[in-house]
């Protein structure tokens, strides 16, 4: 199998470049030196804790992944800059890596498609791609969960579609979510049990969360169109016997005739 050469100045996605006023010798020695620093900030940065919870897992905020890389950089030539950016529906940042005598570390663009997202939605994006890329980029396990199927920026809500393609082991075999979540409702212990593990993927729980609150929703418009429907017979059977009720005067004379 051949592999594929990379340009001279590439390994991967990764670009090594420098300020165009530098001469061949200075671009050299001040890439050296940024990738020592580099080196040497990874082998000293001290991982920080994952002291925040959601979505199934434990994880270190960006507050507290910055504040490692800084403590870690503070003695050595080198910077990093994370430039936010925005194409379409997708948003996320651009890495660099810098340093005083002019070498660039470009490590490219990590963007998340939000589809069509609200406002809001692009901040919480945007904390979540500088976090993740970061800690990609200095060697930082930022949290636990290994397949990171969710990110901060999704609502913990799913729509029927996407609830009704998902699957979870129950038994020897794989059912449909929806199923499995019917036969919990129904009193199947084995299946309130498989609902309730800690070991679900995080969309597998946002998807159980989003159908409980779907059959809560429709149990609660149930109950709400049972009550109307009996207010209106009883209104019904109100209007029945006011049209119905025999008038005094007439019930007098019916008498009256009957003598």
């Amino acid at each position: 199998m051949q592999l594929l050469e990379s340009p001279r100045n590439w390994i991967g996605q990764i670009c090594f470049s420098g300020l165009p006023l530098l001469n061949e010798n200075e671009l050299k020695t001040a890439q050296k030196s940024l990738f020592s620093d580099f080196i040497q900030t990874q082998q000293e940065l001290d991982q920080p804790d994952k002291n925040q919870q959601g979505y199934g897992y434990k994880y270190a905020d960006l507050n507290d992944v910055l504040t490692a890389i800084q403590e870690a950089i503070n003695t050595k030539d080198i910077a990093y800059i994370q430039q936010p950016v925005i194409e379409g529906g997708k948003t996320g940042v651009h890495n660099y890596l810098i340093n005083s005598k002019g070498a660039i570390i470009d490590f490219g663009a990590y963007m998340i498609d939000l589809g069509s997202p609200k406002p809001q939605e692009y901040g919480k994006a945007l904390t979540y791609t500088r976090r993740y890329s970061i800690s990609c980029i200095f060697g930082i396990a930022s949290e636990n969960d290994d397949d990171a199927e969710s990110f901060e920026s999704k609502p913990e809500f799913m729509a029927p579609k996407e609830v009704e393609g998902l699957t979870i082991a129950y038994g020897k075999k794989r059912k449909p979510l929806v199923e499995v979540s019917a036969m919990a409702m129904a009193g199947d212990e084995q299946a309130q049990q498989i609902l309730a593990s800690k070991e679900n993927k995080p969309a597998t729980k946002i998807a159980i969360k989003s159908i409980t609150k779907m059959y809560k929703f429709a149990e609660n418009l149930l109950a709400k169109k049972d009550m109307a429907e009996k207010k209106i017979n009883e209104s019904n059977s109100v209007d029945k016997k006011v049209i119905h009720k025999e008038d005094p005067f007439e019930k007098a004379m019916k008498a009256a005739g009957e003598k």
